[in-house]
């Protein structure tokens, strides 16, 4: 009975995600809800302009931009709210509980302003760069060019961001 429990487990979530991806699959677990469109979800891309160019990689492959990280990330009750860490503009600004400007303090960092129904937020993500998608793995700098992920090894080691029509 464990086993087959945790069989329809794993049967549901993939017939939810099937359902998500594919609106005329049937679902056999028929309790399950599918997201309502219009609903947003914050995430740590932007194109505020400026995006970064991916170099070649060290297998010669093409990357292709699939983040740019503006700053930092907090997590509340009522949705995510994603600032520029250097000027403290809100990049999501559908996101209703969210205000709209929230500077990190150069002395003590990043922190979690409370939102603008009174919650508090938690700090999921504070990083400022580009990450590259490549047929052998993704690679992710800083805007300075310091490689993140350095186990990645098809990854060059330091290549700031650059930009189309720069000369960055």
């Amino acid at each position: 009975m464990f086993s087959s429990f945790y069989t329809f487990a794993i049967v549901a979530s993939l017939a939810a995600v099937a359902q998500a991806f594919s609106p005329n699959v049937r679902s056999v677990a028929p309790s399950l809800h599918k997201r309502l469109t219009g609903q947003t979800i914050a995430f740590a891309c932007f194109g505020g302009g400026g995006d970064c160019q991916c170099p070649t990689d060290k297998n010669g492959d093409s990357g292709v931009l699939i983040n740019v990280y503006p700053g930092y990330q907090c997590a509340y009750p009522d949705g995510a709210c994603t600032w520029d860490d250097k000027t403290g503009a809100l990049q999501n600004t559908a996101q209703g509980n969210c205000p709209s400007s929230s500077p990190c303090s150069t002395v003590s960092g990043c922190q979690c302003p409370l939102d603008n129904g009174g919650a508090k937020g938690v700090l999921i993500n504070q990083f400022t760069g580009y990450q590259c998608a490549y047929t052998g793995g993704a690679c992710t700098w800083d805007f300075t060019g310091v490689l993140q992920n350095r186990d990645q090894t098809n990854c060059p080691d330091s290549k700031p961001c650059s930009q189309l029509g720069s000369d960055s």
